[in-house]
């Protein structure tokens, strides 16, 4: 379902961490305080896992989201609720209600893809790996573009998430400072044919991946981020800021989690808690 290496890119360490597009699905939530109109989250996003439904599935990864709603570094939408609109022309990654995922930029032809549903959107700036290459947008000589820095120097940690050819998603991240050229080339390297760039700055990288699903909260973590601020059990407690949610698909081949899905027709907050669909979904 999820696996982790390490990744030396010129005497620097990055933790890499690779989802499974078949075995694992992944869930956006909002943090409690940002974005802006965090209040409007249903349960199933708001500021923690969600237990209730998370939680049967199993819990097998959580990372980090991108920037402060005032950065204007890209929108953000969830069951039906528009947090922040979406920017034409910012790399997007895109859930639907099977928790599957794209990764385009948004206002592209075929982003997202013909039959693919989302439910959910979130933005980060322009895109660091386009068609499997480094975009020209990542030798801007104004490396402020790609977020403000603590200090005067460019150097910062960062985090980034790319999908690779085989669909798979791999979340980048290292508290060492780097610029935004060497997440893209360690993004490349690791197999990313399309990435974006994540939160930055010593406080907001956070990872966890456990070894086992977990269910309830209390569960190990014991892969997470070397010198990070912070424990990935935050997730469990709520945070201040949004994140991401990865869980385990049923042992079942012909048994998914899904959502409902957003009726686009309908207005208002639509909730979209998991459930099994198919057939052989053995309930514990």
């Amino acid at each position: 379902m999820v696996d982790f290496r390490n990744i030396n890119e010129q005497g620097i360490i990055f933790r890499v961490v690779r989802l499974r597009a078949r075995t694992t699905l992944l869930r956006w939530h909002v943090g409690a305080g940002d974005p802006n109109s965090w209040q409007l989250a249903p349960k199933d996003v708001q500021s923690s896992i969600d237990w209730s439904s998370e939680g049967p599935a199993g819990v097998v990864a959580v990372f980090n989201g991108a920037f402060k709603q005032k950065a204007k570094a890209g929108g953000a939408v969830a069951d039906h609720v528009v947090f922040e609109s979406l920017v034409r022309g910012f790399e997007t990654i895109a859930l639907d209600r099977f928790g599957h995922w794209e990764m385009g930029v948004w206002g592209a032809p075929n982003f997202p893809t013909a039959g693919f549903y989302p439910i959910c959107y979130r933005q980060n700036l322009v895109a660091l790996v386009q068609n499997g290459v480094v975009t020209s947008a990542v030798s801007s000589p104004n490396v402020r573009s790609w977020g403000a820095m603590l200090t005067s120097s460019p150097y910062t940690p960062r985090t980034g998430l790319g999908i690779d050819a085989a669909g798979n998603l791999i979340y980048v991240a290292t508290m060492k400072g780097v610029l935004p050229s060497q997440l893209a080339d360690v993004l490349l390297r690791v197999g990313a044919i399309t990435a974006m760039q994540l939160d930055i700055n010593p406080y907001w990288p956070i990872v966890g991946v456990s070894t086992t699903p977990i269910h309830r909260p209390g569960g190990s973590y014991p892969v997470q981020l070397p010198g990070s601020y912070h424990s990935a059990s935050i997730y469990e407690m709520g945070w201040t800021r949004d994140f991401f949610v990865a869980v385990a698909e049923p042992s079942s081949w012909t048994c998914s989690w899904a959502s409902r899905g957003v009726k686009v027709a309908v207005p208002g907050v639509q909730v979209q808690p998991l459930k099994r669909v198919g057939t052989h979904c053995a309930v514990p």
